[in-house]
């Protein structure tokens, strides 16, 4: 059926003016300012979280060690649980009087078994702080002052002598006088660690040795007399802290950058923790984040905590089996390394004591108790220490000693009784079962999988060059 060419035209017309009013009716309902503040949003949305995230990770990886110390320090400075293994109230020493053994490590990371420790945490935000310690004649300590960046240094045996001594620990804004006969230390930050060492040669030398490190005090300067004083502690109760892994990370991270001085260099990586909101230019409030901020520095959290758990585990290049770090005590702008070690455990400067650490065997298999092993030095290839040496193994997984029937936890070259060969030489058996024949050179090792550390306690050159290398860990 054809329609006349006037009803077709009609029904053109029809068509395209509805089509006209369409246009014109949509044209009226489109907003240009609409779209562009939608997609504004999602544009500040974006980069919310990513900046979040992306500066987030630095500002945990660099507030690691800050947090991590400063929870420590609460936690050994208060009372924090019924059954707390160690506290003294700041500016006190807490002092072990024996040696580490599985039941008294406490909080110390793969600890040693050659020294007794002491340690403590200082707050010199006020005034300087007294060290006072005794002639030892020559018997081997140190005093690790870690500040809250966990850079290191040392006062002891190697770099201050063995006669009595007093020092005192001097924030950078302090201005006064102290005694004449006191040699100032001028820590970077107010408050950090102090982690001593006395050693022992032996169940006979513990009463001298405990004599000689309860003669180690400190004293606050408008205290000090030249006397240690009372030694009473006072009991103070709290809640224990633990930021890690949550923004209240965050929060205390920003709290203390506050009382922080600003280091060299560091300015445009702090202005970008401001940027954010956990700088210390700018106070954080967890309540005030927008949730893509708060979604990325969530996911900066799990994925920070990740990489410092990766970047410990990662093994360093290792020669005959044994992995030697000297990167430890000072770090500079290695923030994921620092953060790292202080996950680790805290470490001394490579002068003041070298640990070679082995995980593998010669064959770069992991070591296991259910194997036996031995260690053999030639005697040029003895450990070249100025101090003494030792071997000690733990439990792969926590870094503990596992128990044992002689109670043996280390081993070295002031161990009593070694047996040399003819030619000086030394062999060490490393086995989990007690020998048949001898235990004069044995030490017991886990059961199962198990890491060795050696200790080098003020290595000669040679060691710290290296030219000196550990002998092979032999399977048998």
């Amino acid at each position: 059926m054809r329609y006349p060419a006037k009803q077709t035209t009609q029904w053109l017309k029809l068509v395209l003016g509805s089509l006209i009013l369409f246009f014109i009716a949509a044209l009226m309902l489109f907003n240009p300012a609409s779209l562009i503040t939608s997609q504004q949003a999602k544009n500040d949305a974006l980069i919310a979280e990513s900046m979040a995230y992306h500066v987030g990770v630095s500002a945990y990886l660099y507030g690691y060690p800050i947090i991590e110390m400063t929870s420590q320090m609460h936690n050994e400075t208060h009372l924090v649980e019924e059954d707390q293994a160690v506290y003294a109230p700041v500016n006190k020493l807490y002092r072990l009087s024996h040696l580490i053994n599985p039941k008294t490590a406490g909080n110390l990371r793969a600890p040693n078994s050659d020294t007794l420790y002491f340690h403590g945490w200082y707050d010199i935000t006020e005034e300087p702080l007294i060290i006072h310690t005794p002639d030892t004649k020559g018997r081997y300590f140190t005093i690790a002052i870690t500040n809250l960046y966990a850079e290191v240094v040392h006062i002891g045996r190697r770099t201050t002598g063995t006669k009595e001594r007093l020092f005192a620990l001097v924030s950078p804004t302090w201005s006064g006088t102290l005694p004449d006969n006191v040699t100032p230390i001028i820590t970077e930050t107010s408050k950090g660690w102090l982690l001593g060492r006395m050693l022992v040669t032996g169940s006979e030398d513990f009463a001298q040795a405990n004599s000689l490190m309860e003669q180690i005090w400190l004293k606050p300067l408008a205290k000090f007399n030249g006397q240690q004083g009372d030694k009473a502690v006072e009991k103070i109760k709290a809640d224990k802290h633990d930021f890690k892994g949550s923004l209240s990370f965050f929060a205390e991270f920003n709290r203390t950058l506050k009382t922080l001085p600003l280091r060299a260099g560091e300015a445009a990586l702090l202005a970008q923790f401001d940027e954010i909101g956990v700088g210390p230019n700018v106070t954080f409030d967890a309540d005030l984040l927008t949730p893509p901020q708060r979604k990325g520095l969530e996911h900066a959290i799990k994925d920070a905590e990740d990489i410092i758990q990766a970047s410990l585990q990662r093994t360093i290049k290792s020669t005959n089996g044994w992995m030697i770090s000297k990167d430890i005590g000072v770090y500079g702008y290695h923030y994921m390394h620092r953060a790292s070690v202080v996950k680790g455990g805290y470490g001394n400067l490579p002068e003041e004591s070298l640990y070679p650490a082995a995980v593998f065997d010669e064959n770069g298999n992991l070591l296991n108790g259910s194997d036996r092993f031995r260690v053999h030095f030639n005697p040029e290839q003895l450990p070249p220490v100025d101090g003494f040496w030792s071997l000690s193994a733990y439990k792969l997984e926590d870094a503990q000693f596992e128990p044992n029937s002689i109670d043996r936890y280390s081993i070295g070259n002031l161990t009593k009784g070694l047996t040399y060969n003819e030619l000086g030489g030394l062999t060490l058996d490393l086995q989990h079962e007690m020998p048949a024949d001898t235990t004069t050179n044995w030490l017991p090792i886990p059961k199962g999988h198990f890491m060795l550390v050696m200790r080098l306690y003020e290595p000669q050159q040679k060691a710290l060059n290296n030219q000196w290398i550990p002998p092979s860990i032999e399977r048998l």
